[in-house]
C-alpha cells in the first residue's frame, strides 16, 4: 500500500482511482476545511479516520516540515506497466521517454508536465534510473494518476517497438541538427530525454530517428535541466498539433 498526502495529490488518486484507496486520514481540526474530500471519501465508500496531531503524524511517518496538509489516504500503488505493454500504446499520439534520469525531484516535475500536458504516456528504465517514490510523488502533486506509466528493461528494445507501432523517435540533444521550433511535429511521436548532465546514452541516440535540440545556450550554461528540459521539448511538440487525446486531467486512467 502506498501512503499519498496533500490536498492536490489525494484529490488526484480520488478522481482516478477511487477504488483503490483504503483509509483516509485527516489531523483532528482539518476536517473544517477539508470538506470535499469527506465527501469524495464516502463517495468512494470509506469512512474518513479524525485523529489526534501526534497520531496523525504517526500514522503517516510526518514530521510538523512536512507539507501534509492535514490529510493522507493509504492506496493501491498506482499501476505501472512493462514492456510487454507497450502494444496499448498503438493508439498513442504523444508519449515520453526518459533514458535513465535519477534525480526524483526531475522524475516528480516530468510526471506533473506530462499530466498537466495530457501526454499518453511515460517510459523509464527498471534499473540505473529513478523510481517512483514517496519524494516522486510528492514533486509530482498528482501527476502520476493521469498518465499511463511503463518501467521498462531494455530501452533500445522498447524504442524498436514504439517505431513499430508508428513512433517518430525524437532524441533531445545539445547536438541536435535541428532545434525544436524547426521541426513540424506530425504523427506519432515518442520524445527522449536524458539523464542530468550525461543527457541520452550513445546507443539511445542511435536508437533515435533524429536529435533535436532547445534553442539557446551560451558557454557555460550549454543545458537545461532534465526536467525543465522536458517541460520546454513538450510544450514544443504540442506547439502546432491539436491537444493530446491520452490520459489527460478529464480522462484519468485506472
Amino acid at each position: 500500500m502506498d501512503v499519498v498526502f496533500g490536498k492536490h495529490s489525494v484529490r488526484a488518486v480520488f478522481l482516478a482511482r477511487p477504488e483503490a484507496v483504503r483509509r483516509v486520514v485527516m489531523r483532528e481540526g482539518a476536517a473544517r476545511y477539508l470538506g470535499e474530500f469527506v465527501d469524495m471519501a464516502r463517495a468512494a465508500g470509506v469512512e474518513p479516520e479524525l485523529v489526534r496531531s501526534a497520531e496523525f503524524l504517526r500514522m503517516g511517518g510526518f514530521t510538523e516540515e512536512d507539507k501534509h496538509q492535514g490529510i493522507f489516504v493509504v492506496t493501491e500503488p498506482v499501476p505501472v506497466l512493462g514492456e510487454h505493454d507497450l502494444a496499448l500504446l498503438a493508439g498513442a499520439s504523444v508519449v515520453l521517454v526518459l533514458d535513465q534520469v535519477s534525480n526524483p525531484q526531475n522524475f516528480g516535475t516530468i510526471l506533473r508536465t506530462a499530466a498537466f500536458f495530457g501526454l499518453d504516456a511515460v517510459l523509464w528504465l527498471k534499473n540505473r534510473s529513478v523510481d517512483l517514490s514517496p519524494t516522486v510523488s510528492r514533486v509530482a502533486v498528482g501527476g502520476a494518476e493521469f498518465v499511463r506509466l511503463f518501467r521498462v528493461t531494455n530501452l533500445a528494445r522498447s524504442l524498436g517497438t514504439l517505431k513499430e507501432l508508428g513512433f517518430w523517435v525524437y532524441g533531445l540533444d545539445e547536438r541536435g541538427e535541428r532545434t525544436l521550433s524547426q521541426v513540424g511535429f506530425e504523427g506519432k511521436v515518442a520524445l527522449v530525454v536524458g539523464a542530468e548532465g550525461e543527457g541520452l546514452r550513445q546507443r539511445t541516440k542511435e536508437s533515435c530517428d533524429e536529435l533535436v535540440r532547445i534553442a539557446g545556450g551560451r558557454r557555460g550554461v550549454e543545458s537545461l535541466n532534465a526536467g525543465v528540459a522536458a517541460a520546454v521539448a513538450i510544450a514544443e511538440v504540442l506547439r502546432d498539433r491539436p491537444a493530446c487525446g491520452g490520459s489527460g486531467a478529464e480522462e484519468p486512467i485506472g
